[in-house]
């Protein structure tokens, strides 16, 4: 089977590694799709009707996996349309895609099925920021890209200067900004669920590095394999199917108040999960995926 990976990196980038090396080992091809350097088609048939076609450099696949990430655009969302319209599965699916781009989007989803979630507020001008400080219970709050990953364009802001300064080079009215309560690092656990077609792959806790409150990997955060009760795990679960994902990875802080899902993502990492757990993430992938699709698809 042929596996269209979208994404803008090359093979030297950590999954996109790992799913090569699963796929080989499980007799399955990865052909890596960058959205940016090919052609959408519509032309039209004898018959009349639209044929969709790609400019790709190698076999049309089998399946697409969307791992572009958050920063995805509108032409990701164009290609992806493309792929559904030459009968190409998704997984994960265009509204899971949709729903997890878009942190507020998530957080919307997540509370809209009973799942609990911090309390934030999403504002796309300035005056509306210091409204949302206020609402939240005053500084010190969190403010987050809606489109960030790996805890990159997450900030604490503790006063009313820190944040004219902050908001004047980084919100876009166009895009909007998240705003959120913060929870102390101290007395928290934050946890990261792998899920893979509605069960749980792996679980690591996270711990911050010292001086910083973000737990995330990327941030130089230590990752612990953990085995979490089951009412975590079916929290983790619910989260997933809420945003219509396959394949998600799911973020929880565990406080004294209870749990939250703080995010759910379509394209997670797996490195920091696969080295604190000795799990082969990628196999679990590549063979979920493929267990999934049909090895010949009718495209007529």
């Amino acid at each position: 089977m042929i596996i269209g990976i979208m994404t803008v990196n090359g093979f030297d980038f950590h999954p996109n590694k790992r799913f090569l090396e699963a796929a080989n080992h499980l007799g399955h091809k990865i052909l890596l799709i960058n959205p940016y350097e090919i052609i959408c088609a519509m032309d039209m048939e004898k018959s009349g009707s639209p044929g969709f076609s790609v400019d790709i450099s190698g076999p049309v696949p089998d399946v697409i996996l969307p791992r572009q990430g958050s920063p995805m655009g509108e032409y990701g969302f164009v290609l992806l349309r493309h792929f559904m319209g030459m009968k190409i599965p998704l997984v994960n699916k265009i509204e899971g895609v949709t729903i997890a781009k878009n942190q507020f989007l998530t957080l919307q989803t997540l509370g809209a099925a009973g799942i609990p979630v911090p309390n934030s507020c999403f504002i796309t001008r300035k005056n509306c920021f210091f409204k949302a400080v206020e609402h939240l219970g005053g500084f010190p709050v969190i403010a987050k890209q809606v489109d960030g990953m790996g805890g990159d364009g997450v900030v604490k802001i503790e006063t009313r200067i820190q944040a004219e300064k902050f908001l004047d080079t980084h919100l876009n009215p166009l895009k909007g900004m998240l705003v959120q309560q913060f929870i102390t690092p101290d007395g928290r656990q934050d946890l990261r669920f792998l899920v893979i077609g509605g069960r749980l792959a792996g679980t690591m806790a996270l711990e911050p590095s010292p001086g910083d409150f973000r737990a995330n990997i990327h941030q130089n955060g230590r990752a612990i394999a953990i085995d979490p009760p089951k009412g975590l795990v079916d929290l983790a679960l619910a989260a997933a199917k809420a945003c219509c994902l396959e394949i998600a990875g799911v973020d929880m802080m565990v406080e004294k108040g209870g749990p939250l899902v703080v995010e759910v993502n379509y394209s997670p990492g797996f490195k920091g999960l696969e080295a604190a757990t000795g799990k082969d993430i990628s196999c679990q992938i590549i063979d979920y995926v493929t267990s999934i699709t049909p090895t010949k698809i009718d495209r007529k």
